[in-house]
């Protein structure tokens, strides 16, 4: 690599880093568009797991409550059973 080279590379890298940091430059509106468009993806991605996080725990809480009223009727007393005769 010759010296033209690296100054072409010094120059083109310069001439990227000021461009992109004029505020009515086109980088600057790609990178508030990538920058809105990574957010709403972003928001999408919290939305999808939070809604599947609040469906799992409801599942979880009908599975506790239907398994805390079979175990509550499993342990009411069913009244007493009709006894056979024990008058002898």
């Amino acid at each position: 690599m010759g010296v033209g080279d690296k100054l072409k590379d010094i120059g083109s890298y310069v001439r990227k880093r000021w461009r992109s940091t004029d505020p009515d430059s086109y980088d600057s509106y790609r990178q508030g568009r990538e920058r809105k468009r990574k957010e709403a993806e972003r928001g999408l991605e919290y939305a999808e797991r939070r809604g599947e996080r609040e469906r799992d725990e409801a599942e979880r809480g009908r599975e506790y409550e239907e398994r805390y009223r079979v175990e509550r009727a499993a342990e009411e007393p069913r009244g007493e059973a009709p006894r056979g005769d024990t008058s002898e």
